[in-house]
């Protein structure tokens, strides 16, 4: 075999292989936790009301979670986080604000033997992309769904009382996609699908609020 030829086909192998390990390997991981905006109110709900019990969400994605696209680097967004107990933390997060002493309850954990009502569901959407857009002045745009089905008892719900909540938040930013500020799209996406379900648990009956606010 000629020399030549026989070097040309090594680098062509090792050009080859290095793009593969790039493209299998280049994944944005989106870091922290999700959280509550800084709010006034209370933080641990009316001293001496009854307890709400928010039981972790259910979620089908299986960990670490790829949880969208950066469409301009083609690569996977992945977080270490559980979106289902993140969505439960929000929900009483929320009640507490609004004077509801709630509680999160882990899988396979007893709710407070005080607790007078439940709050359960699943996330059904947890997604966020990032793309540029633009061609003079490029902008980064960020957008994220998320979804959930909750359910509720307790109260003066009816039996069986469920209800399907969604959310969009978008932004951009500037030139380049970065993981803070994929974290705060999806943050603005969970914490207005986590108002919501309080909304609609305070309206269906299931939780009063302190003072019938």
């Amino acid at each position: 075999m000629n020399p030549i030829r026989v070097v040309r086909v090594i680098v062509a192998l090792v050009a080859f292989v290095g793009l593969s390990g790039c493209v299998t390997g280049n994944i944005l991981h989106m870091p922290g936790e999700l959280a509550r905006p800084d709010k006034k109110g209370p933080d641990q709900g009316a001293a001496g009301a009854p307890v709400v019990a928010v039981l972790d969400f259910t979620f089908a994605g299986a960990a670490p979670h790829e949880i969208g696209r950066d469409y301009d680097h083609a690569r996977e967004i992945v977080w270490k986080g559980d979106p289902g107990k993140a969505m439960a933390d929000l929900i009483a997060g929320v009640l507490g604000e609004k004077g509801v002493r709630a509680v999160r309850v882990s899988p396979g954990a007893p709710a407070p033997a005080d607790a007078g009502a439940r709050v359960w569901g699943s996330v059904d959407a947890f997604r966020v992309d990032a793309r540029k857009k633009g061609t003079l002045r490029t902008t980064v745009e960020y957008s994220s769904t998320v979804s959930v089905t909750v359910h509720g008892s307790g109260g003066t719900a009816p039996a069986g009382w469920n209800s399907a909540v969604s959310s969009s938040y978008w932004t951009q930013d500037a030139l380049v996609v970065t993981p803070d500020e994929v974290r705060d799209t999806v943050n603005g996406a969970a914490n207005a699908a986590a108002e919501e379900t309080v909304r609609r648990l305070v309206a269906a009956g299931v939780i009063a609020l302190p003072g019938g606010k």
